[in-house]
């Protein structure tokens, strides 16, 4: 192999690679946020021909473009996007696999970091922190929140001015995993042997059906439970 050769390197199809500026460039997007995109798994790592020097597949253009698409039509963390590349990289139509996505993942507003989520829930930095150890605040992304983050801050927020403990409410993800479980014990058993598509439309189906019946069953439950008190007491 050339000296030349070595300095710019070509993919499989003898494609020649991108340097970081004709990738920005290309894309509109910046420096960091590719490299960010390489630590999560979503862009193939380049080749480093330098410690200074990279270059990245042409396939990153197309990639980047889909992802900021994505992310600006669904709001999608980026942990479901890389599940959505996966199966483009298979050959398969994600078109039903975003819809999925999207209603389980879509947010209604911009991501908020801890500082956001702070200031537009009332709650301080360690009411916050607390609430992520204890698993009662679960974001998607680490230091990342959405719109049902925000919704929960501001009823922990409620919680804490009428003096309720946040270890009384450690049952709510305690049986929302277990709840979960069952639910994916069922998708499972009426999935196998569907083909990617079907098993994503089919996945979406039984999503929403659940969370509808997690609603009526839990308001239900809490229903019949308080008609049977006689006044505030049982």
């Amino acid at each position: 192999m050339t000296k030349d050769a070595l300095k710019k390197p070509v993919t499989k199809n003898n494609q020649p690679m991108l340097k970081m500026k004709q990738l920005t460039e290309s894309t509109g997007v910046a420096k960091s946020t590719i490299l960010l995109y390489v630590k999560k798994g979503l862009l193939p790592k380049p080749i480093k021909t330098s410690p200074n020097m990279a270059y990245y597949d042409p396939i990153c253009i197309d990639r980047v473009i889909f992802i900021k698409k994505v992310q600006s039509s669904h709001r999608l963390p980026l942990a479901a996007i890389k599940g959505l590349i996966k199966e483009m990289d298979r050959g398969r139509d994600v078109s039903s696999l975003i819809a999925l996505q999207s209603m389980l993942f879509g947010s209604k507003m911009e991501k908020l970091n801890k500082t956001d989520l702070c200031r537009e829930s009332e709650l301080t930095l360690s009411q916050l922190e607390f609430l992520c150890k204890k698993d009662l605040i679960s974001p998607i992304e680490h230091n990342t929140f959405d719109d049902q983050d925000l919704a929960a801050a501001k009823l922990f927020k409620i919680c804490f001015s009428l003096n309720v403990k946040p270890d009384d409410l450690n049952f709510y993800p305690k049986f929302a995993k277990k709840i979960v479980a069952n639910e994916i014990r069922i998708r499972e058993k009426y999935t196998t042997g569907l083909d990617f598509k079907e098993n994503a439309s089919l996945t979406l189906e039984l999503t929403q059906l659940a969370r509808g019946l997690r609603a009526y069953f839990i308001d239900r439950a809490l229903q019949n439970q308080l008609i049977s008190f006689k006044g505030l007491k049982k």
